[in-house]
């Protein structure tokens, strides 16, 4: 309980989305239990997509101090997030943490990362570096996949690596920088930390993604609105990846129909600009080279055939996406969200 006149503590709510990863769950749910919880309060949450492997029950079972909630269906990794973190909201936590289940949380984790955020209020979305899965090992020794690119692309432009020259992303937000930040395109989902104020303001994951590029829309929407968004470099947390869908035509169907989708709705391109960027893209996507990697000529048309089909029944939508998107980036021009939050704390 907190006395009259007292800072109420802040409160963080970590989101594990499962969906049949019993494996993994120990690890995960362990370590962020284990959290060093010196001046905050920590929740964490396990949301299940309508796993068939007993993931609730051995939940339960566990960790009886972890909020579960089950989905009755497979709402994928962003429709999952969003049922934890609207539950996360009603409750008024103030930060939120969203950490994939093949990861292993070090115990000063979490208190990083909210000191962090309580000393740098014009940050709305950070994340740590990722280092190699181990399960044998504590320790933080070689950067994933992940990370590494991420470091060689630095703060270029979400597309740099198709090689269409384009803004970097905090070319106009250089001033009240935090040091030992790497202001990348995004944090990814896999273990990323964000500020229930910018939820409340952005809103939630785009359910239209329903996996991939989720993450990297929702950090575009808080930079438009005026955050800042970074990795921290001295923060780190072990992260497998790849998960079940890699190397799946799963995977390779619906990155390519969320990456169409992503540049559709970003407002910062010029028309022109993007259909050279698309044009690009299909002509490599049709001959079996996506992003995801490669295929046969016959596998990669018949693939982005069916995504190009979803991309044009979504047209209505991306409609309504590119004037919400407008609307937020000229309400967040200008923004000083260190002086906004020091104003509000004298208030």
């Amino acid at each position: 309980m907190t006395r009259e006149g007292s800072t109420p503590p802040v409160r963080v709510a970590t989101i594990t989305v499962g969906t049949n990863e019993i494996r993994w769950l120990d690890r995960a749910l362990g370590s962020l239990l284990a959290s060093d919880t010196t001046g905050f309060e920590l929740t964490v949450f396990y949301v299940d997509n309508a796993s068939a492997d007993g993931s609730v029950a051995h939940v339960m079972s566990a960790f009886p101090g972890v909020r579960v909630i089950r989905n009755p269906r497979n709402l994928g990794f962003t429709g999952a997030n969003n049922v934890g973190m609207r539950a996360a909201l009603a409750e008024g936590f103030d930060h939120i943490f969203l950490v994939n289940p093949d990861t292993w949380t070090p115990p000063g984790l979490v208190r990083g990362l909210v000191e962090f955020a309580q000393r740098w209020p014009q940050y709305g979305v950070i994340g740590p570096l990722q280092y190699r899965y181990d399960p044998a090992s504590t320790e933080l020794t070689d950067f994933n996949d992940w990370t590494q690119v991420a470091l060689y692309l630095g703060e270029q432009h979400t597309f740099a690596g198709d090689l269409l020259d384009h803004p970097s992303h905090v070319t106009a937000t250089v001033r009240d920088r935090a040091p030992r930040t790497l202001e990348h395109a995004y944090v990814q989902g896999s273990a990323l930390f964000v500020r229930a104020a910018v939820l409340r303001e952005v809103g939630l994951l785009d359910e239209v993604f329903h996996t991939y590029y989720e993450e990297v829309d929702l950090c575009r929407r808080a930079r438009w609105a005026g955050w800042r968004v970074a990795l921290l470099l001295d923060l780190g947390i072990q992260h497998k990846g790849g998960g079940g869908t890699a190397a799946s035509a799963y995977s390779r169907i619906h990155m390519r129909r969320n990456r169409y989708y992503y540049l559709l709705t970003d407002v910062d391109w010029p028309p022109a600009k993007a259909a050279r960027l698309a044009a690009r893209w299909l002509f490599s996507d049709v001959r079996g080279r996506g992003v995801t990697g490669r295929t046969s000529a016959g596998v990669g048309a018949r693939e982005t055939f069916v995504a190009l089909g979803w991309l044009a029944r979504q047209a209505p939508v991306i409609r309504e996406r590119r004037r919400r998107h407008r609307l937020l980036r000229a309400r967040g021009t200008g923004v000083d969200r260190a002086r906004e939050r020091k104003e509000t704390v004298r208030g």
